[in-house]
C-alpha cells in the first residue's frame, strides 16, 4: 500500500506530505483546489512523461516521493533483479528540473523510466481520465482473463507452455543445420584442416612458458656460463689462492682437533661441519649447471620453430593454448554434427512434427477454456455496468486466432476487450473509448469482479463519478468500498455518496500565503466530514445539509 506521499513545487503545492491509510480513502475539495495535481504527481511515480510546466513558478525543480509497503513477491523479485535488497518498504523518488533533467530513484538507486514502470505497475494502478490504465494494454487484458479463469485455465496454460518451450528448443537445434550441401562440404573441409593442424601441433598447457624459458637461456648462455665459472672458482680457488670450500674445510679440521679440550664447543663444531657439507653440495650443483648449459644449435632452432608455430595458431584460433584447445573441442563437435547432419535433422524434423501437433491440441484446449471464461467475464462486467447506470453498454471479448508460426508463450489467442457505452454504437477496442468517465466506470466494474485475484496493491480512481448521481452514485460508492476491503483505494470524488463511504477522508484546500496561492491537504475527523459532505451536497452549508450529511455518514457506519 501507499503509506505516504510527499510533493514539492508541483504548481500550487510547495511542500505537502499526505499520510495515507489502508482501505477506502476519499479526497474531496473545491474545483481548482489542486486535486488534479495530486493525481499528476502519482502519475509521475508510474513513469509517465514529465511536463516541466508542472514546476512551480520561480522554482528550479519539483519532486515527488512515495513510501510503499508491500509483500508482493513480483515486486520483491524485481527489486532483486535490479540489484536492490528484497525489502518490504520501497521509497520511490522522482525529480524534475527546469533544465530538463529527470531523476528517478528507488531505495536510493538510480532507475530509468522503464525500470520505474516495471516496479510501480504492480504497486499502483491509476484509473483517471486519459491517464495510466493497466487494462488498456492487450497483454494485460489476456492476463486479466487468465486470472479470472482460475486453476482450470492455469493448468491448461501450463500444459501448453511445457510443449511450447520444448518445440522452441527443437526449432533452435534445427536452425543450426540451415545450410545447403555445398556449404556443408566446405565446412567439413575447413574443420578437417583446422582439426589436423591443431592436433598435429599438439600443444599442452604450460608449454609456452617452457619454450620461452628455454629461449631466454639460449640467448643468455655466455653470460650465464661466465657467472657460473666465477662462482665455481670462488668455491675451489686456484694456485696459491684458497677457495671458499678449502677454507671451510681447514676451519672444520682445526676445530675438530681441539674439540676434546673444549667440549662445550661441540655444537659449534657440528654447525661448521654442516656448513661445509652444504657448501660442497652447492659446488656440485654449480658444476652440474655448467654442464647443462651446452645447447646444440638444433635444440635452439627447434625451440624457435615451436614458438613460431604457436604464434601462428594463436592468430588463428585463440589468445593462448587453453583457448586453442577449447576451439579444437568446439569444432570437433561441429564436425561431428555436419558428418551426421542428415540423421540428426531427420530425427529433429520428426520431433518438430510431433510437438507441433501436440502444441495445436494444447492450444485448442486452452482457447476453449478461455472462450468459456470470456463469456462469464463479459456477463459479469455487463451486470456491473448496468448497476452503474450503463444499462445500454455492450462488452465482449474478441478472439483472433494466431498461427503456429506467430504464436507465443501465451498460446494461439490474441484477445481484445470490445466496449460500447451507448445503445446503437458498435463496440470498439477498449483503448479507443473516448470518455474518461465511462472508461473509469468500466475499470471499476472489472476491478470489482477481479478484486480477489488482482495483483495491484493500490488502486486510484480519478473523476470516476463523472455524469452520475442518485442511486447509481450509491452503487458506485458501495463497489469502491467493496474493493477497499482487499486493496487500498484512493478516490478523488465530487459525490457526497462516495465521500460518505470512505473509511478515511482527506480535504484538499488552497489558500493565499504572502501573496502566493498554495494547496494543502488535511485528514478530516467526524465533525469535519459532516461539514465537507454538507458543502458537497448543497454548496452553501446549512443545518439541513449538515443533518443530511450526518445521516449519510452514520448510515455508512463512519
Amino acid at each position: 500500500m501507499l503509506q505516504s506521499l510527499t510533493i514539492k513545487n508541483i504548481a500550487l503545492i510547495d511542500n505537502l506530505t499526505i499520510d495515507l491509510c489502508e482501505g477506502f480513502n476519499v479526497l474531496t475539495g473545491e474545483t481548482g483546489a489542486g486535486k488534479s495535481l495530486i493525481i499528476d504527481s502519482l502519475a509521475l511515480l508510474l513513469g509517465e512523461k514529465a511536463d516541466k510546466s508542472l514546476i512551480s513558478y520561480g522554482e528550479q525543480f519539483a519532486s515527488v516521493e512515495a513510501v510503499f509497503q508491500t509483500d508482493l513477491e513480483e515486486v520483491l523479485n524485481k527489486l532483486e533483479d535490479f540489484g536492490l535488497e528484497k525489502e518490504n518498504t520501497i521509497i520511490i523518488y522522482r525529480k524534475l528540473s527546469v533544465d530538463g533533467k529527470n531523476e528517478c530513484r528507488v531505495n536510493g538507486k538510480s532507475f530509468t523510466l522503464s525500470m520505474l514502470k516495471t516496479i510501480t505497475a504492480p504497486l499502483m494502478d491509476l484509473h483517471g481520465q486519459f491517464q495510466h490504465q493497466e487494462l488498456l494494454r492487450e497483454e494485460n487484458q489476456l492476463r486479466a482473463l487468465d486470472d479470472f479463469g482460475g486453476s482450470e485455465l492455469m493448468l491448461a496454460k501450463k500444459a501448453y507452455m511445457d510443449v511450447y518451450f520444448e518445440l522452441k528448443s527443437t526449432l533452435k537445434q534445427l536452425s543450426g543445420f540451415n545450410f545447403d550441401s555445398r556449404d556443408r562440404e566446405k565446412m567439413i573441409d575447413l574443420y578437417t584442416y583446422q582439426i589436423n593442424e591443431i592436433e598435429e601441433a599438439n600443444f599442452v598447457e604450460g608449454e609456452e612458458e617452457s619454450l620461452k624459458e628455454f629461449r631466454i637461456k639460449v640467448l643468455n648462455q655466455e653470460k650465464i656460463a661466465l657467472s657460473l665459472d666465477r662462482v665455481s672458482s670462488y668455491f675451489e680457488g686456484g694456485g696459491e689462492v684458497f677457495g671458499l670450500l678449502e677454507l671451510v674445510k681447514k676451519c672444520d679440521h682445526e676445530l675438530l682437533d681441539i674439540i676434546k679440550y673444549l667440549p662445550e664447543q661441540e655444537e659449534l663444531s657440528k654447525r661448521l661441519s654442516s656448513v661445509r657439507y652444504e657448501i660442497e653440495d652447492i659446488a656440485d650443483v654449480v658444476e652440474s649447471a655448467k654442464a647443462g648449459l651446452e645447447f646444440d644449435e638444433g635444440a635452439a632452432e627447434a625451440n624457435e620453430k615451436r614458438l613460431d608455430l604457436l604464434t601462428l595458431l594463436k592468430k588463428k584460433y585463440g589468445a593462448n593454448i587453453s583457448e586453442i584447445n577449447s576451439y579444437l573441442a568446439k569444432i570437433k563437435g561441429e564436425y561431428e554434427k555436419l558428418i551426421n547432419s542428415a540423421e540428426i535433422v531427420e530425427k529433429l524434423e520428426q520431433q518438430k512434427e510431433q510437438l507441433s501437433e501436440n502444441l495445436i491440441e494444447k492450444a485448442a484446449v486452452l482457447t476453449q477454456i478461455r472462450k468459456n471464461t470470456a463469456s462469464k467475464l463479459a456477463d459479469s462486467v455487463k451486470k456491473e455496468l448496468s448497476e452503474l447506470s450503463m444499462k445500454n453498454s455492450e462488452f465482449y471479448i474478441q478472439f483472433n486466432n494466431l498461427s503456429i508460426d506467430s504464436c507465443d508463450i501465451n498460446g494461439f489467442d490474441q484477445i481484445e476487450f470490445m466496449f460500447s457505452a451507448n445503445l446503437g454504437q458498435p463496440a470498439k477496442p477498449l483503448n479507443k473509448v473516448a470518455s474518461g468517465g465511462e472508461m473509469s466506470r468500466f475499470m471499476l466494474a472489472v476491478k470489482n469482479i477481479t478484486a480477489d485475484i488482482d495483483h495491484v496493491d493500490t488502486m486510484i480512481f480519478d473523476e470516476i463519478d463523472t455524469g452520475i448521481s442518485g442511486d447509481t452514485a450509491n452503487v458506485l460508492a458501495q463497489k469502491l468500498a467493496s474493493i477497499g476491503k482487499n486493496h487500498q483505494v484512493i478516490c478523488v470524488t465530487h459525490l457526497a455518496q462516495v465521500a460518505s463511504h470512505g473509511q478515511n477522508h482527506y480535504k484538499i484546500t488552497k489558500f493565499v500565503d504572502n501573496g502566493k496561492t498554495k494547496t494543502f491537504v488535511v485528514k478530516l475527523g467526524y465533525d469535519e466530514r459532516i461539514e465537507e459532505i454538507a458543502r458537497i451536497i448543497g454548496g452553501e452549508v446549512s443545518d439541513y445539509s449538515r443533518q443530511h450529511a450526518k445521516l449519510m455518514l452514520d448510515s455508512c457506519g463512519r
